[in-house]
Formats: C-alpha cells, sequence, structure tokens
C-alpha cells in the first residue's frame, strides 16, 4: 500500500488499483436554479475511464484527504444501502442536496458532480469529485463574408488529465468509513469547510499532512521545554524521519510510538512529554503517520532563513555532516551557520 490510515478501529488502506462500475455527471451551476441531472450513466470509453481512474486515484491518495467517521444520524448512511440498486437515484440526491448548499453559501465554486460506483481495494463505495469551473480561451470559427477566427472564454472547462478535484469524498457502502477533501469558503460569514459537517455530516479526521505536521509541533515543543536551543530544531526533526522511516520505497509505516522513540531514544522524560502532547491532540502511540511523496520532497531540503534576509537551502543528508556544514551556537541564543568547502 502506499499508505494506510487508522482511526478509531476503522482501517482503509490505499492501493493504487481502482475498479469503477459505473459513472455519471451532473451539473451543479448556480447560476440556474436546479442543478440538471442526468439520467443516464456514462458511457464506459476508454479515454473516459483514463480520466476518471486519474482523477479518483489522485484524490483517494492525496496527502490532504482527510478519513472521516459518519453520525449515527447521517442522513447519507440509509442511501449508501441503496446505492448498489439505485446508483442513478442515489447520486441524484446526493447532487441535490450539494446543489441546495451551493446556493446557500454562494462561495462555494459552480461545479460538475462526477459520481461513481467503485471498489477501492475491494471495498465498495460511491465516490464524488467535484469538478470546479475553470476558465480558458478556445478558437470560434465564423463564416460571414470570410472566414473569421476569433478567441472567446469558456467559464465552465473542466480539470484536465493530470489535474485534480478540489473536492471529493468515498464513502464505503456499509458506511464504515469515508474520506475527504474539502476546502475553505465564506459560509455564514467565516472561512471554514462545509463538505463533511453539512453535506455528509460526518467526523473529521486528520489527512497525512496534518497528522505530520502535529508530529512535527509536538518534537519543537518537547525541544523547546526539554533542551532550549540545544534540542533538534524542524530540520534535525524532518533529517531523522527519512532516515528511519523513508531510505526503502516499501518502508513500513511508522507509528507515533516508533517516532516518538526515533527522536528521542532512551530519554524517558522527553518520549512521555512528546506522547502526552500527541494524546492532547488525539493522537495514540499507536497512531499510523504516512509519510507520502509530497511531504518526502518537502523535507528533503530545509529552508533556513537569516534575520537579514538571506535565505539558503540545506540538504538534509548533509544537516548532521560537520564536514560540510557546522551549526554554531552563540551567546546571544542565535544561531550560525558555517558552510564548508564552497566551490566558486
Amino acid at each position: 500500500p502506499v499508505f494506510s490510515l487508522e482511526k478509531s478501529g476503522m482501517v482503509w488502506e490505499v492501493f493504487m488499483e481502482i475498479v469503477i462500475h459505473s459513472a455519471i455527471l451532473h451539473v451543479l451551476d448556480t447560476h440556474t436554479d436546479q442543478p440538471i441531472l442526468a439520467d443516464l450513466l456514462l458511457e464506459p470509453e476508454e479515454q473516459c475511464l483514463r480520466y476518471l481512474s486519474g482523477h479518483l486515484q489522485r484524490a483517494f491518495s492525496s496527502e490532504e484527504a482527510r478519513d472521516c467517521r459518519f453520525r449515527p444520524d447521517s442522513w447519507l448512511l440509509p442511501l449508501l444501502e441503496q446505492v448498489e440498486d439505485d446508483f442513478i437515484g442515489v447520486s441524484r440526491s446526493i447532487a441535490n442536496r450539494w446543489f441546495s448548499l451551493m446556493q446557500q453559501w454562494p462561495a462555494i465554486p459552480c461545479a460538475d458532480g462526477l459520481f461513481v460506483l467503485a471498489e477501492v481495494d475491494n471495498v465498495p463505495c460511491i465516490a464524488a469529485l467535484k469538478l470546479n469551473y475553470k476558465t480558458t480561451w478556445l478558437h470560434q470559427i465564423e463564416h460571414t463574408s470570410g472566414v473569421s477566427n476569433r478567441l472567446v472564454q469558456q467559464p465552465s472547462a473542466l480539470p484536465g488529465n493530470t489535474g485534480k478535484a478540489d473536492e471529493a469524498f468515498f464513502a464505503a457502502l456499509d458506511g464504515s468509513i469515508c474520506r475527504v477533501i474539502e476546502k475553505k469558503y465564506d459560509i455564514d460569514g467565516r472561512k471554514s469547510p462545509y463538505l463533511c459537517q453539512h453535506l455528509l455530516q460526518a467526523i473529521s479526521g486528520y489527512s497525512p499532512k496534518e497528522k505530520l505536521e502535529v508530529v512535527k509541533a509536538a518534537a519543537a515543543e518537547v525541544n523547546q521545554q526539554f533542551y532550549g536551543s540545544l534540542g533538534m530544531d524542524e530540520p534535525a526533526v524532518s533529517a531523522t524521519l527519512l532516515e528511519t522511516f523513508c531510505e526503502e520505497p516499501e518502508s513500513p509505516i511508522p507509528t507515533t510510538e516508533e517516532i516518538c522513540e526515533a527522536l528521542y531514544g532512551e530519554v524517558p522524560h522527553a518520549k512521555e512529554a512528546f506522547t502526552k502532547i500527541l494524546e492532547e491532540k488525539d493522537l495514540s502511540p499507536t497512531e499510523p503517520i504516512a509519510i507520502l511523496p509530497a511531504a518526502v520532497r518537502r523535507m528533503g531540503k530545509q529552508k533556513l532563513k537569516a534575520s537579514s534576509g538571506v535565505e539558503i537551502q540545506v540538504p538534509v543528508e548533509v544537516y548532521k555532516d560537520t564536514s560540510a556544514i557546522e551549526f554554531i551556537k552563540n551567546e546571544d541564543g542565535t544561531t550560525s551557520l558555517l558552510i564548508k568547502h564552497i566551490l566558486l
């Protein structure tokens, strides 16, 4: 698997194998009074299936995707039981409710709603991709007294083959788990997400990106609390994570407990403080922390900035190499960086 997320007994492992059974497209354009809901499924053409598959894979494996739990009173739970028998009808019901929310909060962009009945890692689910409209340019050919080629704007273009859905959800048909990508819009006067709470009526968890940020923030707090300026700073934490857990492509997913051990070894008071901070953030010692490719790329080079505004990037593989660079602690609490063997 690329990664695995576990929360409150729910597990959904991500494989890049998605089997598409049916798909339908609904138009959610609030410039009209009603959504334009399809009665017929999309034709299973090869190019269309490739488009669907690419967008589904990118959405499902996104580091911004959260695994969520449906509330017991969620309106969607009874509908999930009907999906296999009435996929079109269920998709229309969800699209209608989604459109109503978009009318209630005009800041939510117009879009096409792409609904898919699929299996993800052999788990039957219904997926929905909200493909927000993009403005693009097209040519228009007119034949009057001569041929006139004009440039015209197309305000309702969809993302391309390599694009991504701005919002999406995957709901297991047994109601056990739901994975959500959502954005913040102006909702009742404040920037906030709406998809999980208002459309799905689910309880949101952490995304892989957020989990990793919580871990790094907890390490920074422990370092400051117990070691002050002598503790590991963020680049050192990133270097330890990469060195310990990301050396092999098929490395197992670390838990918070394993990360704690890698960072603090046999320092009981630091390990205890680190674990306590994470538990306060609702991350248990057994919580898996997926370090996805995007996070590896970000941590691979650490940006350091001086008070003068000078910025440099230090590859983490040389961060602990004192023959290449050296961090010097100054009496005033600042740190100086000595870069060795510069070639001009």
